[in-house]
């Protein structure tokens, strides 16, 4: 057991007791799980006195007040028992006493609020942007940003010129934006509604000009659909609250923005399209050295905020409205914004703009050079990470080329030349197996002397784009 540790699939338990159908009910909401009793917290087998009664007990527990059917087995190491309890992933939601949790990284959530809308819409297979609006209808609609849409896609070549001729409706239903019940779907009306703030109070994006941390000398406070609300606050970020460097280039004058256009263009669009609408409001600040936009949501529990700095999956929360933005040529490659952002600041010789989950939201704090100092400075801190999350990538590229078929562990650490055993598992096949980009053969028995590894779905197409990179 001493080569196991606790993580997002494995929890040690000393003895039993039914607070911990909390955990069960976490982790069959996550992936599924493994819960070791009898064990401590080093995974060191101390053995348990009722293992016999606990294996009737604990599964009929679990399917009486959840639904759920777990698998209770008997081990044994060095003659004392423990119990090892397989916790299935369920497809559907499932609560204890009328709560919902979920198990992230080594801990067990109570979910409510925002989080737990999510969760429920993510178990049924939609997105929060996906629901239909009753009271709306079309006279609610702004044509002229249908039509901006419109013209924005077909110059994408994602709509052809005949959609120019259609009815908005027709639009609509082609595009997937009308509900079963003929309701318009949230994301038409954040797209394209001519006052959105009566569907979504907290549809609107403050910016602020800060000379300290609480005081504040002028702000705006910009309403819109979205498709014509990341023009205006472009345009007022570029014309009110931030300065041009005047230069020369011959007889030339030439003006540069504090900050990379390209880069904020990306951040604002990626506060506006995957923020939390039940939350509070989009808001940019703008300070001496700096530049925050901050948006409500936290990052998807599949995402950590150190992935961003390299490729990650694209995990839209606001998915159709995400769509919408595709085809009108904003968003061209998902997955690679965070990036673009990192990149463009580094190429315009600033800082690379620190990303971060704070207030219960995300945030993008972009710095000036000036900021740059001899000691540690947020440029030092972020290449470092994005120098970690590189590392890992290339390292698990690395295993992804290595495996043909099922291999164990002891073959694929032969193959890669990896001498210290709790290194390569660690750097190699945990991050792989977290990524979903590899599986084990025996998911049930983790810790089984039989047990071998495989690519997924996932790890095949991952190593077939490293190969066309190649």
């Amino acid at each position: 057991m001493n080569h196991l540790e606790e993580s997002n699939k494995v929890e040690f338990k000393l003895v039993w007791k039914d607070d911990y159908l909390r955990q069960i009910c976490g982790f069959t909401n996550a992936n599924g799980g493994m819960m070791y009793i009898g064990v401590n917290d080093q995974g060191i087998v101390v053995g348990i006195k009722n293992a016999k009664r606990l294996l009737e007990e604990i599964p009929n527990k679990s399917a009486n007040m959840m639904g759920v059917i777990v698998q209770v087995e008997t081990l044994y190491e060095n003659g004392l028992p423990y119990l090892c309890v397989d916790i299935p992933e369920s497809s559907l939601p499932v609560s204890l006493k009328g709560k919902y949790y979920v198990r992230s990284g080594t801990t067990t959530q109570e979910l409510n609020g925002s989080s737990l809308y999510s969760f429920l819409f993510k178990r049924h297979h939609i997105s929060w942007d996906e629901i239909g609006v009753e009271s709306a209808t079309f006279e609610d609609i702004d044509s002229n940003a249908v039509r901006r849409f419109i013209e924005l896609s077909i110059a994408a070549n994602r709509l052809t010129p005949e959609a120019r001729t259609l009815d908005v409706q027709v639009l609509f239903e082609n595009l997937h934006l009308i509900d079963e019940s003929q309701n318009i779907r949230r994301a038409a009306l954040l797209a394209f509604a001519k006052d959105p703030t009566r569907f979504f109070p907290s549809m609107y994006v403050k910016i602020g000009r800060f000379i300290t941390e609480t005081d504040i000398i002028v702000q705006d406070v910009i309403e819109n659909n979205l498709f014509t609300m990341i023009e205006y606050v472009m345009d007022i970020l570029k014309t009110k609250y931030l300065k041009s460097i005047i230069s020369y280039r011959g007889i030339h004058r030439e003006e540069k923005l504090e900050y990379p256009v390209g880069a904020l263009r990306e951040a604002v669009l990626n506060a506006l399209i995957h923020r939390d609408y039940t939350g509070a409001v989009t808001q940019i600040r703008i300070k001496d050295n700096s530049l925050e936009i901050w948006n409500a949501g936290l990052l998807p529990e599949e995402l950590k905020v150190e992935m961003l700095y390299g490729q990650h999956s694209s995990i839209p929360r606001n998915r159709s409205l995400a769509n919408l933005f595709f085809r009108a040529g904003y968003i061209e490659s998902w997955g690679r914004g965070t990036i673009a952002i990192a990149h463009g600041c580094i190429e315009y010789g600033l800082p690379t703009p620190l990303f971060k989950e704070q207030f219960g939201g995300f945030s993008i704090e972009f710095y000036k050079q000036e900021q740059v100092t001899p000691q540690v400075t947020p440029q030092d801190t972020m290449q470092d990470t994005m120098q970690d999350a590189m590392q890992v990538a290339m390292q698990v590229e690395e295993l992804l080329s290595i495996i043909t078929g099922e291999m164990s562990r002891d073959v694929l650490q032969e193959k890669s030349g990896i001498k210290n055993r709790d290194y390569f598992r660690k750097s190699y096949i945990k991050p792989a197996l977290d990524s979903g980009l590899i599986e084990m053969t025996l998911p049930d028995k983790p810790n089984s002397k039989n047990q071998k590894y495989r690519l997924t779905a996932k790890g095949i197409s991952r190593l077939k784009s490293i190969s066309t990179k190649k």
